[in-house]
């Protein structure tokens, strides 16, 4: 059998290649995807990985990408420094991203768990050093300045620290250009 031209072409659209596919229609609602980490340095790569693939997914040129991941690594980053000045063991942070057909919203989130928390203290026995004064200020005006830096590479952001358990939330936004 010889092969005839027009069946290829027509093989291909069979198989959705030559048509809109059938399936859901997009939808107006919002996309969330959430991912929770440990409070550890290690997995900032992760969280900037993660920023990155929906960003991309959210229809982010390169550069938008690219603003979006170093602002998610930076708040991922104050999250864990908060957790620690107010001299916890362990922790989580949240990263929420929410995408629709505005932009991007994204939510970072420090928290500890009580259990996890008194295991940690129980395990590791350390000395706990007290900082001066000075010290604290210094450490909280480092955090701020690095804080107010993240918002330069998104459209909106803002963040608040927990003054009884420590934690920071952060809210990143970056909304398509149309």
């Amino acid at each position: 059998m010889q092969p005839q031209p027009g069946r290829v072409e027509a093989a291909s659209r069979a198989h959705g290649f030559g048509v809109d596919s059938m399936g859901y229609s997009p939808s107006e609602m919002a996309e969330i995807s959430e991912l929770r980490l440990p409070a550890d340095r290690a997995y900032v790569v992760v969280a900037k990985r993660a920023a990155g693939a929906i960003g991309s997914v959210a229809g982010f040129d390169l550069d938008a990408v690219d603003d979006l991941t170093i602002a998610v690594a930076q708040a991922f980053e104050n999250a864990i420094s908060c957790l620690e000045r107010s001299g916890f063991l362990t922790g989580q942070v949240r990263i929420s991203f929410k995408h629709d057909r505005r932009g991007l919203d994204v939510r970072v989130r420090s928290t500890v768990s009580h259990d996890a928390e008194v295991g940690a203290r129980e395990r590791v026995q350390a000395a706990a050093s007290v900082a001066t004064q000075a010290e604290d200020a210094e450490v909280a005006a480092a955090t701020d300045l690095a804080l107010r830096l993240m918002g330069l590479f998104v459209d909106d952001s803002s963040y608040r620290v927990d003054e009884r358990t420590g934690g920071l939330r952060v809210r990143l936004t970056k909304y398509r250009v149309s």
